[in-house]
């Protein structure tokens, strides 16, 4: 729950430059509904400074420490499966509709059950996010979202906070707020970051190159001893979903590049989100 690592790769990276860390951050109020902190927008991460940094960090910290003490159960996964899929692969939408509805009902269950201690966290964006989102918020929340300036937030000169959260948008209807609380960062590798060290487990669904960069930079601390193990579960059929992945894995392999039990005996796969519920109420003995 601690972020002494960053902390101090903040301090480091001051001294290597001959700069001060910045003093701590009083201030962490919010501009935005449903956010506890709101993070200025400066553009790409090149522009940030150390106090940039330093006041996400310090935010993020106050905000888990007073509100959420036990960590979350985080969903990462990718922003573009919907409720309702158009690739053109009829097999690969029916599969992406049917895993978007299996993580709305995860998410949905455990907020009903567990949610007053493990609370669900997402990137508060599109997609399988959403229905992670979608399912704690229809349960009654907390819907707990860590996001920075993506898309249309972006598009305004100093950013537009009042964006950074995802609404649902149904077929017919206004959109819908879907989280109830949260944090956004003025830097998304902080944000990365947080998601993973503010995690009691987490659970990873298919996604693209965001998605992925998070579940090998989650894996690799935890190899690497530079993070206590956490559950971790890979979620959707393996076959229609996964295959890439382990294809790599089996070529990392080969190439001598990883020993296969320092990664694989890392997570566990659930070809079906739901049965998560079950395994990981076991798993953090909650009953």
């Amino acid at each position: 729950m601690k972020i002494i690592t960053l902390i101090t790769a903040v301090f480091l990276l001051s001294l290597s430059q001959g700069l001060v860390v910045a003093k701590p951050v009083n201030n962490c109020a919010s501009t935005t509904e449903n956010a506890s902190y709101t993070g200025v927008y400066k553009g790409v991460e090149n522009n940030l400074s150390l106090a940039d940094f330093n006041r996400d960090l310090v935010c993020a910290e106050a905000f888990i420490s007073s509100k959420y003490p036990q960590g979350f159960v985080t969903i990462f996964g990718s922003s573009r499966i919907s409720e309702s899929n158009n690739s053109g692969d009829a097999v690969i939408d029916a599969a992406n509709d049917k895993l978007y509805q299996q993580i709305y009902n995860l998410a949905f269950k455990w907020t009903k059950e567990h949610a007053t201690k493990y609370p669900i966290l997402t990137g508060a964006g599109p997609g399988i996010m959403e229905a992670g989102a979608r399912g704690a918020f229809k349960a009654g929340g907390p819907s707990i979202g860590y996001t920075t300036y993506y898309g249309p937030s972006r598009n305004a000169k100093d950013g537009d906070a009042s964006m950074a959260f995802w609404q649902y948008r149904p077929a017919k209807g206004k959109p819908q707020k879907i989280i109830s609380d949260g944090l956004i960062f003025t830097s998304v590798s902080i944000r990365e970051s947080l998601m993973i060290l503010h995690s009691t487990a987490m659970i990873f669904a298919p996604g693209g190159t965001g998605t992925e960069w998070e579940f090998f930079q989650a894996i690799e601390q935890i190899k690497s001893k530079q993070l206590t193990p956490v559950p971790i579960y890979v979620v959707g059929d393996k076959k229609i979903h996964w295959q890439s992945l382990y294809n790599r894995l089996d070529d990392m392999v080969k190439r001598g590049t990883i020993k296969r039990h320092e990664v694989e005996g890392l997570f566990i796969h659930v070809d079906d989100p739901e049965d998560v519920f079950q395994l990981l109420t076991k798993q953090l003995n909650l009953g």
